[in-house]
């Protein structure tokens, strides 16, 4: 197997372990998938959160309001150059949150990753999300971020 396809599966696995994370609701796990200045942009937000445990702590925040997350990551469109990648992943999530509302968000991370100690992290997620509403899909559709 070549070089550039170990590091294609190891991107891949590292957004099933940022999901598994989330479906843990396990902040280590989940941050460990950042680089050390990782950046996390979010819908909404002018600046994105940096540094993996700011993210972390702000991520323990938000999960807080939601106590039933699902997280499901296709499989990516990966470009490795190096030790450096960008990458386009396409998520769902169902969502429950504190009040016991139900919804559903689909969206696409657009990723920018690189090597740190010899292992791929995500050293920029930019998300943006493409649906959010009902789960029967009836909510409003946003469409390819453009």
């Amino acid at each position: 197997m070549s070089e550039q396809t170990n590091d294609i599966q190891e991107i891949q696995t590292l957004a099933q372990v940022y999901a598994d994370g989330v479906m843990q609701r396990d902040a280590e796990i989940w941050g460990s998938t950042f680089t050390e200045d990782g950046e996390w942009f979010l819908p909404g937000m002018e600046d994105p959160i940096k540094g993996r445990e700011t993210l972390k702590g702000f991520w323990t925040q938000v999960m807080a309001g939601y106590p039933n997350v699902l997280h499901w990551a296709q499989p990516g469109i990966i470009n490795v150059n190096g030790d450096q990648a960008t990458a386009r992943f396409y998520v769902q999530e169902q969502i429950n949150d504190a009040e016991g509302n139900s919804f559903r968000v689909a969206g696409v991370y657009n990723d920018e990753l690189q090597k740190e100690n010899g292992a791929w992290r995500f050293a920029v997620r930019r998300f943006a999300s493409m649906y959010r509403g009902p789960l029967d899909f009836s909510g409003d559709w946003i469409g390819y971020p453009r």
